[in-house]
């Protein structure tokens, strides 16, 4: 027997501790805390964007506490879960007590009741105690609900409600908490992160993750067909270097055929067997080559040359040319191309090539004239990669929150009671009392024209 009270007495304690109060307002703090953490430590960059930020020390302790991947992280994961089950705890533990209330409610107005009632009101009519009980259960059913009659041989009561669906809107709240809460967990341990690099034309079936021991296989492969990239003009026209718009044309690829294509831009990602893929960044491949055209003046077939930064390109029976420099506004005209002609047995000739006047080069009267066509450069699309099989969980939940935040918020458990007895003098004695869960303000102004309408029924 005393092993048992003892047990009893250790689960009480248990109990008692996954329902305080103090449990759920320190895992809050601490949840906020991190939040904090999380939002000011940018959250999956590459280790040398870090380094490049923070100390050598700061790197390691941070990547000891898991703070550059916080939100799979073993403490965070513990601490959703330690608060799911202190909400579910509590929620069991008061629940019962609201059920009681609703389904045995209050529905005499004894002396008790109405000390307590902060709305009580009474006066006095002459007639008979069923006819007003009559009466004010009709005036009742247009106001508060059909009233509950109580008799016995000296009183009648009459009891009326409305909004009891309100003294639950606060465990819906924590139920669609808990239900959220869920699904983060769900997805921090069967969903993953990461980002990947695609060069234009590339192909690629894994995805790296940061933390992970290795990289994520896909059923399927991702090709990025091509890169797009826009400038700003300035207010004359010419492209500056803040870019606009960049955009990937992707197509995934199933047993070697393509099932779907789309070019996603930045928040219009591109979705596939629950795996999101983002437009994150993106970067160059290579050198960039400038796209030179050679063309004879006598009619000959143009030259297409592509020039490379420094690297002397051969022209049969002319010479060498070679690409230099590069404006991407030059004097003011667009961008330019500055290139090195050595012709055969004469000194080298510096030309700018404007890529805005394709002719300005023919004044020359020379064997050739040139002009730039642009840069020609290769891209890679940086994707982040992203699957959340809780994701459905966590809107499940946030519709139920919404639900939930509206019946506590906007609705109230309103109750009207009325006390019929007979008095010394012959007349009935009539006392009704109400009440309401919140918003007393405004059941006060409707309890008063509640009163106005018992009072003025005549016999």
């Amino acid at each position: 027997m005393a092993d048992d009270k003892r047990t009893k007495s250790t689960m009480d304690k248990v109990w008692d501790f996954f329902t305080s109060l103090k449990l759920a307002i320190t895992v809050l703090i601490i949840l906020a805390v991190a939040s904090i953490f999380g939002t000011v430590i940018e959250q999956n960059q590459p280790m040398e964007k870090y380094q490049h930020v923070y100390t050598d020390a700061s790197v390691r302790i941070m990547d000891a506490l898991n703070l550059f991947d916080m939100y799979h992280a073993w403490w965070f994961l513990l601490l959703l879960m330690l608060f799911t089950v202190n909400l579910s705890c509590c929620t069991i533990d008061r629940l019962p007590r609201v059920v009681k209330v609703v389904r045995n409610p209050k529905t005499t107005l004894d002396e008790g009741l109405e000390k307590s009632l902060g709305m009580v009101d009474r006066w006095k009519k002459k007639g008979s105690m069923d006819v007003w009980a009559d009466k004010y259960s009709e005036i009742m059913g247009k106001t508060i609900g059909k009233p509950l009659v109580t008799r016995n041989s000296e009183t009648i009561h009459l009891y009326a409600e409305t909004g009891v669906v309100s003294r639950f809107g606060v465990y819906v709240t924590h139920t669609s908490i808990v239900i959220i809460f869920i699904g983060a967990i769900v997805g921090n341990v069967f969903g993953y992160k990461g980002y990947v690099n695609i060069p234009e034309g590339g192909t690629i079936r894994q995805v790296p993750t940061r933390g992970g021991t290795k990289p994520v296989d896909l059923d399927f492969a991702v090709r990025c067909n091509k890169f797009s990239l826009t400038f700003y003009n300035d207010k004359f026209g010419n492209p500056t270097q803040q870019p606009k718009e960049y955009a990937s044309d992707l197509s995934i690829f199933e047993n070697g055929r393509e099932v779907l294509r789309k070019k996603i831009v930045v928040n219009d990602p591109l979705q596939y067997k629950g795996v999101w893929f983002y437009q994150s960044s993106y970067g160059p491949t290579g050198t960039a080559t400038a796209q030179v055209l050679a063309m004879d003046p006598a009619g000959g077939p143009p030259a297409n040359l592509a020039l490379a930064a420094g690297q002397k390109v051969d022209l049969p029976g002319y010479g060498a040319i070679t690409g230099m420099d590069y404006q991407p506004n030059y004097q003011g005209a667009g961008p330019a191309l500055l290139v090195v002609l050595e012709k055969q047995g004469q000194p080298s000739a510096e030309i700018w090539l404007p890529q805005g006047k394709p002719d300005s080069d023919r004044k020359r009267n020379d064997r050739y004239f040139f002009s730039f066509g642009g840069l020609s450069q290769g891209f890679f699309t940086g994707l982040q990669v992203a699957k959340d099989p809780g994701v459905n969980i966590v809107w499940v939940g946030c519709t139920l929150m919404v639900i939930g935040i509206m019946i506590a918020f906007f609705m109230s458990h309103q109750r009207l009671w009325v006390r019929l007895t007979p008095s010394a003098d012959g007349r009935v004695d009539i006392v009704v009392a109400g009440s309401a869960s919140r918003n007393r303000l405004a059941f006060e102004k409707k309890f008063e024209k509640i009163q106005e309408d018992l009072k003025a029924v005549a016999t």
